[in-house]
């Protein structure tokens, strides 16, 4: 018999929350931030004031086997789930989620959206394919049974992702497409560059005040405050490595900017003891792999995302290093960049559940 507890800070439920993730995963695939999901439910986490959360935890015979946290925001009648985690049990997943449509419902939610940690800006999707490799640092990442919990508890996938893979190429492989749009556009009067360490904190804001406004359209996109991105990001100092990160102006303005960073795996969530410390710093001057996180052009500079891309794939080159384009939407046109590089890929999705004509198990 299944048992669901709400989780509150100082709590038992809230020690067995934290340490669901470790009973699921092997070391090398935990992605998981016991500090930002501790924050998130005492409310301490710097996109707290924005909305409410509600985490709960499920037990059999007095031992925790699923949880989730519910996410609401002011006049969003979607409730968000995330942080979801179970053991491989549909009758278990579909009782878990009929309680949480239940309670979302009672608060005036029409529809859940997930897997969203609360926010965009935290990390959302699940992974539907892949998930016997290693992640990749950022990566949504999830046994590979997840989906079907969630779609015959009653989900379906709106939103389609992918992660393009692309093996280390050759001294003697050229690109001359991206060549040619990189040369065009420092013809045109661009500046392309990489920000010093010391710069990043007023290039960061220049990034996120484009980024604020290329990214309105995107499925669950929500703005938060220059003051909020700071917080959230300003670890990500630590782990980028600045040449990686390309920045165009033109006229002193800017235009676009592509950050890829070195791919730590799941080494970033873990404790920084010594060894780890060494690991993270060894990783990040001598990658095996880079992974394109972020990148946004100025729309009206058609193109300029090619010219971004062509420094990040001659480094990438020199250095012998593979790439990832990470976390693309399907209908976004940079899942095409260098096709005929890529390799393998990952697939992701964004799920809904409908509460109107959600039946519920009684």
């Amino acid at each position: 018999m299944l048992q669901i507890k709400p989780v509150k800070p100082n709590t038992a439920e809230l020690d067995d929350f934290l340490a669901l993730s470790k009973r699921i995963y092997q070391p090398d695939h935990l992605m998981q931030s016991e500090e930002e999901e501790l924050a998130l439910i005492e409310g301490s986490h710097p996109l707290s004031s924005d909305l409410e959360t509600y985490a709960f935890i499920g037990y059999v015979d007095s031992r925790p086997c699923i949880r989730g946290l519910l996410t609401f925001y002011p006049d969003d009648e979607a409730a968000y789930l995330g942080f979801f985690e179970s053991i491989n049990d549909q009758q278990i997943a579909s009782a878990f989620i009929d309680h949480l449509a239940g309670f979302a419902r009672s608060l005036g939610a029409i529809k859940i959206i997930g897997p969203v940690q609360a926010s965009f800006w935290l990390g959302y999707r699940m992974q539907l394919t892949g998930t016997e490799d290693l992640p990749f640092t950022g990566e949504p990442h999830n046994p590979d049974y997840y989906p079907k919990l969630w779609q015959v508890a009653g989900f379906e996938i709106k939103e389609r992702y992918l992660s393009n893979f692309y093996p280390k190429v050759s001294n003697q492989t050229h690109q001359d497409k991206l060549a040619h749009r990189f040369e065009s556009f420092e013809g045109a009067g661009f500046t392309i560059c990489s920000p010093k360490k010391k710069e990043w904190e007023e290039a960061s804001l220049q990034v996120f005040e484009l980024l604020n406004r290329l990214y309105q359209d995107f499925p669950i996109y929500r703005s938060i405050s220059s003051q909020q991105f700071s917080q959230i990001f300003q670890k990500y100092q630590y782990i980028l490595d600045f040449s990686m990160v390309k920045l165009a102006y033109k006229e002193g303005k800017l235009a676009g900017f592509l950050i890829a960073m070195p791919d730590y795996g799941s080494l970033v969530y873990q404790k920084l003891t010594p060894l780890n410390l060494a690991k993270l710093f060894w990783t990040k001057h001598f990658p095996k792999r880079y992974t394109i996180m972020y990148l946004g052009v100025d729309e009206q500079f058609f193109g300029l995302g090619s010219a971004l891309a062509y420094p990040i794939f001659k480094e990438a080159q020199r250095r012998q290093a593979s790439a990832i384009g990470a976390l693309i939407h399907q209908k976004t046109v940079t899942r095409h960049y260098a096709a005929e590089l890529q390799g393998d890929k990952h697939e992701y999705g964004l799920f809904e559940l409908d509460l109107i004509d959600y039946n519920r198990l009684e």
